[in-house]
């Protein structure tokens, strides 16, 4: 069963209203991380999806995600970029790892969740 809990990690406070209403919409709720704070310690416990905004990982990426898979929480990782075709061949061929390049809309966030998430 999915875990309505999406964590978002957005620096541009008009992207992360965005997510932010697009998820409730959607019937999830949101929970906004300060990325300010870092991505080391993520409050994960009863998140199922992560939202990591542009420009937070950088080259980082693969580290980040191994890191996360070391812990025990294996959620879907999103990783919203300027460059989506760079960002998939750092991240390998985890089936909960999904790359959003921008400009992309409410309703194409709410399906890559879904996808995961059915039901």
């Amino acid at each position: 069963m999915v875990e309505a809990g999406v964590i978002l990690a957005v620096r541009d406070p008009a992207l992360a209203a965005s997510l932010e209403l697009a998820l409730l919409a959607a019937g999830l709720t949101p929970r906004l991380h300060d990325p300010a704070a870092g991505l080391e310690d993520l409050p994960l416990d009863g998140a199922g999806t992560l939202i990591v905004g542009p420009h937070l990982l950088d080259d980082r990426v693969r580290t980040f995600v191994e890191a996360l898979r070391a812990q025990p929480w294996d959620g879907l990782v999103i990783l919203i970029t300027g460059d989506a075709e760079k960002l998939r061949g750092m991240v390998g061929a985890d089936p909960m790892v999904a790359v959003l390049e921008m400009p992309f809309g409410g309703a194409e966030l709410i399906a890559v969740i879904r996808a995961a998430w059915p039901g």
